[in-house]
């Protein structure tokens, strides 16, 4: 990370990458979504009137290894490897948001809970990395995420307040990537007729257990990746702070 990024991000919390992901990968990606989401709108038609207009698709890794590759993004990886101490990937979903869809405001950073805070020593860390890939634009309006810059470093609690003049809504690029802490709090809503497409991946230190199913989650996708690789160590079982893969020896962007 350069001067610069690091600063930026550890002043608001976020960071935002244009053409994070190789054209020719993204237009496979897009097909892929767009498959989802057909299968996501099928969900929303079978929901209780006044739902949530909101479908997440968990898992998705285990569902769908067209979306493999972004595990270990050469883009991504040097900003996973400098901001979170030996990285694991904790959860993969897709988020299809029609309009009126909404998550509501929440964080994990609380000044009475340290253990849950981005922190720094020296260097940034974090206990929840995350990563959300826009597969198509995400103009105002249109879903973007909404964030309190700085929020992730707060003193104080959240007051029971009209806080929307600190918001930032973050808007996304085809194939561009936003890289934050859940430590920010944050949100979205559509208020378009557009639907609106995430990617998201978080990641985690080695002690933090999955959050789906269990330790277990990537055992398959782990047997099948390279030895040595940075896909396999990503994928690799969590053991509290017993290693239980080596990590890589070559910096991240030397191997995807």
């Amino acid at each position: 990370m350069t001067p610069e990024e690091l600063y930026r991000y550890d002043l608001t919390g976020y960071l935002l990458l244009e053409n994070a992901i190789d054209p020719v990968y993204l237009k496979e990606l897009q097909e892929r979504m767009n498959h989802w989401e057909a299968q996501a709108h099928k969900l929303l038609l079978n929901q209780d009137e006044g739902a949530n207009p909101d479908i997440m698709i968990e898992d998705i890794l285990n569902k769908d290894e067209a979306f493999l590759r972004l595990v270990v993004n050469p883009v991504v990886l040097p900003y996973i490897d400098a901001m979170v101490s030996r990285p694991r990937l904790k959860s993969t979903w897709l988020d299809f948001k029609w309009k009126g869809g909404a998550t509501g405001y929440h964080s994990n950073h609380t000044p009475h809970n340290v253990h849950n805070q981005y922190h720094f020593h020296g260097q940034i860390y974090h206990n929840l990395f995350q990563v959300f890939y826009a597969i198509k634009d995400i103009g105002p309006g249109e879903g973007g995420l909404k964030l309190l810059p700085g929020s992730h470093k707060a003193n104080y609690q959240v007051p029971d307040a009209d806080l929307s003049d600190l918001e930032v809504e973050i808007t996304m690029k085809t194939g561009s990537v936003l890289l934050f802490t859940h430590d920010a709090r944050h949100g979205s809503l559509n208020t378009s007729e557009k639907v609106r497409q995430v990617l998201i991946f978080t990641y985690c230190p080695q002690e933090i257990s999955n959050s789906y199913v269990g330790d277990s989650l990537y055992e398959q996708l782990f047997e099948k990746a390279e030895e040595g690789s940075w896909l396999k160590y990503l994928l690799r079982r969590p053991h509290g702070f017993l290693q239980t893969y080596p990590k890589p020896t070559g910096r991240p962007y030397e191997d995807g």
